[in-house]
């Protein structure tokens, strides 16, 4: 049986698949080990070994194992990929697991505090996703963008961009922070960076898995975006800001507009997860897998999967800054971008 839909969400595109398998605790195990083992495409760059890992979860199953402990013993087997869009989630949504080692602090970042404390004239748009305004004192422009994905009320809310642009468009340099941003809709991603760029760029490519060997991949193929032509541009200086949170759609945000010399990227290091495409597998039991099947390699043959866009001048936050009021990250771009090159 052969279950395949198409939907876009998370940046990549998921295509769900389920040939039946016997709906027991190995059963399920096995099945969960094979369709990582044939169809995940990141272990040419994971360093795991998965038939071990296999071994030493199919010793934790016998015919006492329940739901809640397969679980376990599934998520344990997981683990050591470390893939932000890996994720092993149950039948009715309620529990989900991905295998992130996670050891950074979302609240280093505060959108209201920058609201408050940087902003004069901070307009939100695009359903929430878009907040901008002008840096206070300055001749700067500032945009977040909270989220790539798309409007519970499927309004098509990256048009805002165009009116948001126009209006930033007198400002002598932009700070476009996307911290916290884990991605979205490749459309949207795409069209928020266009705005940024005056040509034609690659920025990286990418290899299907094409056959159950760990190194089956089809051919390198070029991700290219290309210059808008209603004239809408902005390609004075600008700073990305970025940080561990910064993931999939993010991440290629981050790619396109470091290849333009006026940006530079200030903050954290990206999450490392960019893998374009994402297919999902039905265990027996009724639970979902959500896997790559895509290698990201960058123009000099490296891959980001795993490592992130490294930011040309880092710094972070720590939970004090934002408590007392501050966050060095924008301070740091504000006079990145004020003080005479």
């Amino acid at each position: 049986m052969l279950f395949m839909t198409l939907v876009l969400v998370t940046g990549c595109e998921r295509i769900l698949i389920g040939p039946q398998h016997e709906n027991t605790p190995e059963g399920n195990l096995n099945y969960l080990w094979r369709t990582i083992d044939e169809k995940y495409s990141l272990f040419p760059i994971s360093h795991v070994n998965w038939d071990s890992l296999y071994n030493v979860s199919h010793s934790m199953i016998d015919g006492s194992i329940t739901d809640s402990g397969l679980w376990a013993v599934c998520c344990q087997m997981l683990s050591p990929l470390n893939n932000g869009h890996l994720e092993l989630v149950n039948e009715d949504f309620t529990l989900g697991f991905c295998p992130v080692m996670d050891y950074y602090d979302r609240n280093t970042f505060s959108i209201d505090l920058v609201r408050r404390e940087y902003l004069v004239n901070s307009v939100v748009a695009g359903e929430g996703n878009l907040i901008s305004g002008r840096i206070r004192n300055t001749s700067l422009g500032y945009l977040y963008i909270r989220s790539f994905s798309g409007a519970a009320n499927g309004r098509d809310w990256i048009r805002d961009m165009d009116n948001v642009i126009r209006d930033l468009l007198p400002c002598d340099g932009i700070i476009i922070d996307i911290r916290n941003n884990g991605g979205g809709l490749t459309r949207n991603d795409l069209y928020a960076a266009s705005f940024f760029i005056d040509r034609e760029i690659t920025y990286y490519y990418s290899k299907v898995k094409i056959g159950p060997g760990h190194n089956d991949f089809s051919e390198a193929m070029p991700k290219k975006i290309f210059p808008r032509d209603d004239g809408i541009h902005y390609t004075k200086q600008n700073v990305v800001l970025t940080n561990r949170f910064s993931a999939s759609g993010s991440e290629a945000f981050t790619l396109i507009l470091k290849n333009m010399p006026g940006t530079t990227q200030i903050g954290d290091t990206t999450r490392g997860a960019i893998g374009e495409v994402t297919h999902v597998a039905q265990l027996p039991v009724g639970w979902k897998l959500y896997y790559p099947c895509t290698l990201t390699l960058l123009c000099d043959g490296t891959s980001p999967e795993g490592v992130g866009i490294i930011p040309d001048i880092l710094i972070n936050n720590a939970p004090d800054d934002i408590n007392s009021g501050k966050d060095r990250v924008i301070e740091l771009a504000i006079d990145y971008l004020t003080d005479p090159k």
